[in-house]
Formats: C-alpha cells, structure tokens, sequence
C-alpha cells in the first residue's frame, strides 16, 4: 500500500491542485489529509471540496474546528484569527457541517494519522522537540505515527534503549526496532523556508517513507488573497515558506 499524506493546505487550492497531479502520478493507493484544510488562504470551499472527493481519510486540524465553531480563537495571533473569521462568513453551510464531522485522529494496522499530537490531540500542542516527542511515542500502538500542525517537515525515531533522534532526510528506511512520528509538513503554507509545497508517501510493502516537493504558482494565490485585503504578513510569506 502506497499512503500519499497531505496536511494544512490552509485554503490554498493552487498549491493543492499541483499536489493532486504528482500524487496521482506517483500511483498511490490511498491519500490521507491530517487536517488543517482551511485557515490562512482564499479558497476554503474548494480545498475542502476537492478533499472530500480524492481522500480516504481526513482528520480535523485546529484551524477547521475555529472554522466549524468548535475551537475559541483565543490563541490564535492576530493574523490567522482574521483569517478564520474571513473563512467563517466564506464557508458554505454544508461544508461547515462537514469540517464539524471530522475525528481528531484515525489509524490503521500500519500507521496512526492525527494533526497536533496522538497524546491529547484535542489541546492541538506541538512536538518540535526530541523531548516532546518522547512524551508522545506511548500514545500511539502502530510503529508509525503521521501528524501536521506545524508546518515544519521532520522525522523523530526512538527506541526504548535512546532519546529520540531528529530526522532531516528526505527518504527513510524504517528499522523494525524504531517506532516513528513523522512530520508530513504543509501543502499550502510551508514554514521550513520553501515556498513549495510539502506531503509524503509512505509505502508499507517498502517500508520506506520520502517528503516530496512541488513547485505551483505562489503569485496567483498571492492576487486572490489581496483581492480580498488578507494581511499583508499571510499574502508575503508564502513566497518566503516561512
């Protein structure tokens, strides 16, 4: 089985799109989404139109629950909560009851799929440390646990015997000893300074593993967003994946 695993695409349908396209010519079987399909962009029913009909799964990320009216924005900075309050008024009634359905994480014999944290998934807390991730590896039974959230693609591995150890590498070969979380990184907002776009393939008869990047057109969903006065800050970085 091939996994393509996509996560916060953050209403960006132009870099979703080009995602689509090299999955399919990468031949996967199933596409997981870990969430975050809105927030930050312009095109919130699209993304999550075109979720719906080419995933397998998807699991609720943070800013689709502020979106549903499921999470305060309390937390939120002051640039992504102007963005889901846009999103809110933006959304269809039907596409809002669909974010609401979401679970906050899924799994299956190979792997556990969740946004933020298989610990508490619904605090939506961050592992960016070897020290976090430790915390996280008895919440999950697979070898293989896959989470979004921060935008930043990266690997932990540990075994009982070590700390964690953080992985940069863009293709791995998983050790039958080692249990793993995976960052898949994000689709529509890269923040590991590329603007491209970020998802992984995980395939379970290879045991392997690889991020793969796509180039799409950062100024067209830049226009969009200034056509609708986003801040300037969400409209800029994209070009920066920061």
């Amino acid at each position: 089985m091939r996994y393509a695993i996509i996560s916060d695409i953050h209403s960006n349908f132009i870099a979703l799109e080009q995602v689509l396209e090299r999955i399919h010519s990468e031949k996967c079987d199933q596409i997981i989404c870990l969430g975050d399909i809105v927030g930050y962009g312009p095109f919130p029913n699209e993304c999550i139109e075109l979720v719906k009909m080419k995933s397998d799964i998807v699991i609720a990320g943070n800013h689709d629950h502020a979106a549903a009216g499921l999470l305060e924005t309390d937390h939120f900075n002051i640039y992504a909560k102007k963005a889901i309050e846009w999103t809110i008024t933006a959304l269809t009634e039907e596409n809002k009851k669909y974010l609401q359905t979401l679970p906050l994480y899924e799994y299956t014999n190979d792997a556990f799929f969740v946004h933020s944290t298989p610990m508490i998934p619904e605090r939506w807390g961050y592992i960016l440390t070897p020290h976090q991730a430790k915390l996280n590896f008895d919440y999950f039974d697979q070898q293989i646990c896959f989470i979004g959230h921060s935008h930043l693609p990266v690997i932990f591995s540990y075994n009982s015997k070590r700390e964690p150890e953080m992985i940069y590498d863009p293709e791995l070969k998983f050790d039958n000893n080692m249990k793993y979380i995976i960052n898949v990184g994000s689709v529509g907002q890269p923040r590991d300074h590329s603007s491209q776009a970020a998802f992984g393939i995980y395939d379970t008869e290879k045991k392997s593993y690889k991020i793969l990047r796509v180039s799409y057109d950062v100024y067209t969903i830049q226009k969009a967003m200034m056509s609708l006065d986003f801040p300037e800050f969400l409209i800029e970085r994209l070009k920066y994946g920061r």
